[in-house]
């Protein structure tokens, strides 16, 4: 079956070599928290912490299986009993990713009175992830593993399904005016988009810095003109 994540990353590639520094006490905290989890015994989640600390500080093309066991005080070949090579490091960032991404997604829909309400959420969640991992977001979106990682496919597909269920919701509502599909592509396509023009500064309306809340209303109110039931 051709994956949803595959028809994303196509349609939406982007350069991950670009790097995207964060403020050195930003990654002096992700990796306390990786030691600490590292001391009771989780290495592969340390090893992802920590390495999901310096993707957002150097980019994908600075990260590397030992600069990860450097930073945890580890073995050379430590990280290696979890992860085959930097490919599957990679691999397991953008599954974990994708599975944040979908909570982000799904995350304060209690209380929601109706689906549109729900996919305004839902758009929120989706530019305040992209903003606070902007190197991971690149990656998930702009790189392709070497080899075939079903999991990650299946992280892609399930974020995917989760603006889908939003949207099947106010279907059932009667509150749209196109398909659930067609729906989907449009409200994804435009936030996805807004969430890369944000991370890149490129956004203009007539602020320095637009937060996520000013970037999802304006797009929110566009999009639902040409998918809501007038």
């Amino acid at each position: 079956m051709y994956s949803l994540y595959t028809f994303m990353y196509t349609a939406f590639t982007f350069n991950v070599n670009t790097v995207y520094s964060q403020p050195p006490i930003k990654l002096q905290s992700a990796m306390a928290v990786a030691k600490k989890a590292y001391h009771h015994g989780e290495l592969r989640e340390s090893l992802l912490s920590a390495a999901g600390a310096l993707l957002e500080q150097d980019g994908p093309a600075g990260l590397s299986l030992r600069k990860v066991g450097r930073q945890l005080g580890v073995t050379p070949g430590a990280p290696y009993r979890h992860f085959e090579d930097k490919d599957a490091l990679l691999a397991a960032l953008a599954t974990e990713g994708f599975r944040k991404l979908r909570a982000a997604i799904l995350a304060n829909q209690e209380g929601a009175p109706d689906g549109q309400e729900r996919l305004r959420r839902a758009g929120l969640g989706y530019l305040e992830f992209a903003s606070s991992h902007p190197e991971l977001f690149r990656l998930m979106f702009g790189w392709m593993p070497a080899r075939d990682v079903p999991e990650l496919c299946e992280a892609g597909d399930a974020a995917f399904a989760a603006f889908e269920s939003i949207l099947e919701t106010c279907e059932e509502e009667g509150l749209l005016s196109r398909s659930v599909r067609e729906a989907g592509l449009l409200t994804w396509s435009a936030v996805h988009g807004a969430a890369f023009l944000a991370i890149d500064g490129r956004l203009q309306l007539g602020e320095p810095t637009p937060n996520a809340e000013c970037v999802l209303n304006l797009l929110h109110d566009s999009l639902w003109s040409g998918i809501g039931r007038r």
